[in-house]
């Protein structure tokens, strides 16, 4: 996949302009090369994009020139890159973070609230299979193989962690789901596997992709943590000495077990940080590293017979330098050997040892050269014939075009010297040692001729040790030749390394779900099956939620596309239809169904657009609400169609008459210090509203608003410092509101007045950028356990598609829950269940507070525990359940809360009630409890301002203890605690004076 890589002239602009002073060919490699780095904000980076493009009027990626329709090459990476880092930037400056999802979450997991009720299991759904070709199902960063097993084989992906496959690529295991960081960039397989089933993996992503690093500090989730190691074949790692902290922005760009020793590797690391970047070296194994090199290269090999030679090549620099070590790596020399060599890539070969190739782009991305030295780096010649560009998207190679600042590759025959192939956007084969290449695997199926088509975007080819049989790993997975490039066979299928944009669940089929991919197009998983529905980039897809016959797919900037007949094809673009023809929207353009009428769908481009016949007509119902960004978010009120909000990255809009007027919430805006990911309104409720931030501002990730945007709370807390990039309500629970969202590192649940906690059980630690939830039709219950369960669903940036039931976050659903007052002395509570699952009980909480609370606001004192009422422990028919609090604590208002007990202990809190108790009469309530030992309450009422005493007095009349002593006290309910610790057991008497009114009451202390 093309994932957050940049256009290779924007590469150029970010990463440095480098200044090169005279450089003696054999100069030793204790000095740095000299460069001059200027790092540019995300802002800069957009404005150089825009500049670079405008005059050629791109729409999608393409453009006309003399009346041809051209890819513009790099165009659709630039705006994948941007789409995720918008959301993690600060919106005001533009400036990337000095931190990362990784980094923040290592401060805190040890910390982070885990309630036992929530026993959610996450599985995987896929996306698993593809059928090859244009399609696909995510990028292969490496191959390495076992030495002796030609079925056994690793790949590891940017995203998606590293697989293994034991039957030459039929099934697949995923070996490091576990870890933070899920990134392979390379592999290391030690020779003596087979009996110590050793290897290393270097973490993070190589090619700058989804989760990498920019230069200057800026540093996001799949950067690398350092070498890892494994003794027992990947089932667990643990770190090498090579570690780097998260903000040090490392990639690891090559990792080399020496062929002789198991115990002696080199890495090459690109990183922000001088201490950090260079080339590194262990002998024992990785337990300790030293740096060799100041210098990092791009791609790096032993020669062929000979470990104590070591050969490299630069990435980075104005020209192509080749590096080269004759003592194992600990002292390196370098010399320049190809103008303008930006990126390079080298290939070896056994079959002539001291034969070097080297592939080399431009710093925009295009062809450069192809390389060649036969007596091991003393003397280069540009080898091919210079009549094709190999980096291009035709396969004549007539297009100057390419993105060799990503995708580059470089591999030579092992048994012949003189078969090289060479990976761009398309794979080529040179059978005459460079000079004359052919095209042998195509990325589109129009103009492809006879050569097949395979996935675009080559980041791995690997011959298998001793063999022509040739791997590719590309944006779309692994391949695999074993006739020389004629044919190939796509093995990617039973991997889940997808990138999920968004997602959109059926609610007439339990089992449908439809995924926009990056690179993979939509695809659609039903009846537990995945199949390829629309190509390039998928973005927002939606299924009908009164029939899967009509479902919606997105083409990036919101060309949405129309299923009628139960997602078969998607031959229209209905957004083509808007007035005026097709409007450019966000990269991810925000879209939604009324939920009143499935056939009414609302868009939101610059301005806002309706449909109320599924795409065919379309009318404008918003001026043009954001001039200079486009709109990112979207969501209409369940409740009330007519109500809509929709935000860009920093301000909110909201009309209440479905689109006549519009109103700026701009300014109440809670926080401006991340971008507006997401918005989700409540489902009985226009006016509560929740946006999410993404951003690392810690404590502000999710707000709510109950006055429809008028005013705004923070409900962060238990949040950890993640960028929160989606939330849902969970519509079926009536009594409180249960909240998920997903953040960079997994998913988190808010049950009510609860702060925050982690959801994630059975899911890696990957970015989940959509939740949805498919509602069960009710059921029969079975032992307790809904034979239907709800499911909430996850897309994610890296592992696909995932799943959980969600009846665990609900084991009693209240459907009621109420407070009355008794004769202005007593409140009564009421509430009624609708299913119970293993419900112990519920507590009854009490607390005191003055003057009303706003709505769902959580009272800051303490909760004190008034009673218990037990649970019917499973049941599928509605409870009703009561409780008088006679023993009120002091004031005239009181909140309640149920606190549900699971069998298990796990609990959940419901929502406040609000009563008022105005005494009437002056009274002294019977202490409790009686008899005590050795506390109670002694309550009383006050129906007016009075002086008030209240004493204790033995049986013989003596006072013993003055509990209030002339006190004046305004009218209300009164508690006091008497403690008794130090009296002997016996009768005692308490007495109330207030005003005119005296009472006397007995009591009890039986120790």
């Amino acid at each position: 996949m093309k994932i957050l890589k940049l256009n290779s002239l924007l590469l150029l602009l970010i990463m440095m302009t480098v200044i090169f002073s005279s450089i003696v060919n054999s100069q030793q490699l204790n000095k740095q090369i000299p460069t001059n780095t200027k790092v540019m904000n995300l802002k800069e980076l957009q404005q150089a994009f825009n500049k670079k493009w405008e005059k050629y009027n791109v729409r999608n990626g393409y453009y006309y020139e003399n009346g041809k329709l051209k890819k513009a090459p790099g165009w659709n990476i630039f705006k994948r890159f941007e789409w995720y880092w918008e959301a993690r930037v600060n919106p005001q400056t533009g400036e990337f973070p000095q931190t990362n999802a990784a980094a923040e979450y290592e401060k805190v997991k040890d910390k982070l609230k885990k309630v036992t009720a929530y026993n959610e299991n996450w599985t995987n759904l896929g996306v698993n299979s593809s059928a090859g070709g244009y399609a696909g199902i995510g990028r292969i960063n490496c191959i390495e193989f076992h030495p002796t097993d030609a079925n056994t084989f690793w790949v590891g992906s940017p995203s998606g962690g590293i697989w293994r496959t034991t039957d030459g690529g039929s099934t697949w295991t995923i070996l490091n789901n576990n870890e933070t960081v899920l990134g392979v960039s390379d592999i290391a397989i030690t020779s003596d596997y087979a009996t110590s089933n050793t290897l290393y993996i270097a973490t993070g992503d190589r090619d700058e992709g989804s989760m990498s690093t920019l230069s200057g500090g800026q540093a996001a989730d799949n950067v690398s943590v350092g070498v890892y190691k494994s003794t027992n074949g990947g089932s667990t790692w643990t770190a090498t000495g090579l570690t780097f902290a998260k903000s040090a922005g490392a990639r690891i760009m090559k990792l080399l077990i020496n062929p002789n020793d198991n115990n002696i590797l080199l890495a090459s690391v690109k990183s922000n940080d001088s201490n950090v970047k260079g080339i590194w070296k262990t002998t024992d194994g990785g337990a300790t590293w030293t740096k060799k090199g100041v210098n990092p290269v791009g791609d790096m090999e032993f020669k062929p017979g000979d470990p104590n030679t070591v050969w490299g090549v630069s990435y980075g620099f104005t020209d192509g330098y080749f590096f080269y070590s004759t003592n194992g790596g600990d002292s390196w020399t370098f010399k320049s050997i190809i103008t303008g060599g930006y990126r390079c890539e080298m290939a070896v070969t056994a079959a002539a040892p001291n034969t070097i190739y080297v592939v080399a782009s431009k710093s925009d991305g295009k062809f450069n050269g192809v390389y060649k030295s036969t007596d091991g780096g003393t003397n280069w010649v540009r080898k091919d014939d210079q009549t094709k560009y190999l980096f291009g998207y035709n396969v004549d190679g007539s297009d100057d075009a390419g993105q060799g600042t990503y995708d580059i590759t470089i591999a030579a025959d092992p048994t012949n010297a003189n078969i090289v192939f060479v990976g761009g956007v398309n794979t080529w084969k040179s059978t005459d040692g460079g000079v004359t290449w052919t095209c042998k695997t195509y990325w589109s199926t129009s103009g492809g001729g006879s050569v097949q088509t395979v996935h675009a975007d080559k980041h791995a080819h690997e011959f298998q040790p001793g063999t022509n049989v040739l791997f590719e790993g590309n944006d779309g997975g692994i391949y695999k030749t074993t006739d020389g490039g004629n044919t190939w066979t796509d093995l990617t299928n039973g991997m889940v390394i997808s990138q999920l944009y968004r997602l959109g669940v059926s609610q007439t089929e339990a089992t449908t779900t439809i995924t926009g991919l990056q690179d993979n197009g939509s695809k659609l998983f039903r009846s537990s099956t995945w199949r390829d529905v629309t190509g390039g980039d998928g973005m927002e897809c939606i299924v009908d939620y009164t029939t899967a016959q009509y479902m919606y797919a997105t083409y990036v900037q919101g060309q949405i596309y129309r299923s009628t007949d139960y997602g078969a094809s998607f031959p229209t673009i209905i957004t083509g239809n808007i007035p005026g023809g097709q409007p450019t929207g966000a990269w991810v353009t925000p879209y939604s169904l009324d939920p009143a009428t499935s056939s009414t769908l609302i868009a939101g481009f610059d301005k806002v657009w309706k449909t109320a016949d599924r795409g065919d007509n379309w009318t404008s119902i918003s001026p043009v609400l954001s001039s200079t960004e486009k709109l990112r978010s979207l969501a209409i009120a369940p409740s009330d169609p007519n109500t809509i909000y929709v935000a860009d990255k920093t301000h909110l809009w909201k009309t209440t008459n479905g689109g006549t007027q519009w109103y700026d919430h701009t300014s109440v805006l809670p926080f401006n210090g991340a971008s507006i990911t997401y918005i989700a309104v409540k489902k009985n409720d226009p006016n509560t509203v929740w946006i999410t931030y993404g951003g690392y501002s810690d404590g502000n990730k999710v707000f709510q608003s109950t006055d429809g945007g008028t005013t705004w709370t923070n409900i962060s807390a238990g949040l950890p410092n993640l960028p929160v990039m989606c939330i849902i309500q969970y519509k079926r629970a009536t009594d409180r509101d249960v909240l998920f969202v997903g953040t960079d590192l997994g998913v988190y649940v808010k049950d009510g007045m609860a702060n925050w906690a982690q959801y994630n059980t059975g899911m890696p630690n990957v970015v989940v950028s959509e939740l949805d939830i498919y509602y069960a039709p009710p059921a029969p219950s079975t032992n307790g356990t809904n034979a239907s369960a709800d499911k909430l669903r996850a897309a994610t940036f890296g592992r696909g598609l995932w799943e959980t039931d969600i009846d665990a976050v609900l084991p009693v659903e209240l459907t009621t829950f109420n407070a009355h007052v008794i004769q202005n002395e007593k409140v009564i509570l009421n509430w009624e269940t609708a299913t119970e699952v293993n419900n112990f009980g519920f507590e009854i909480e009490r607390q005191s507070v003055k003057g009303h609370l706003n709505k769902n606001e959580l009272p800051k004192d303490a909760w004190v525990k008034v009673g218990f009422v037990d649970g019917h422990g499973n049941s599928s028919s509605s409870k009703k359940y009561s409780f008088v609090d006679s023993y009120l604590g002091n004031g005239t208002r009181f909140v309640y809360r149920l606190k549900q007990i699971d069998i298990d202990g796990g609990f959940a809190y419901s929502n406040i009630v609000e009563v008022e108790v105005m005494p009437n009469e002056f009274s002294l309530k019977q202490n409790f409890p009686n008899p005590f030992n050795p506390s109670t309450r002694i309550s009383f009422t006050l129906p007016q301002r009075a002086n008030v005493k209240l004493f204790v007095t033995d049986i013989l009349g003596r006072e013993v203890v003055r509990l209030i002593n002339n006190e004046t006290k305004e009218a209300g309910n009164y508690e006091v605690n008497f403690d008794a610790s130090e009296l002997a057991s016996g009768i005692y008497y308490y007495t109330l004076s207030a005003g005119d009114f005296v009472q006397t009451k007995k009591m009890l202390l039986q120790k």
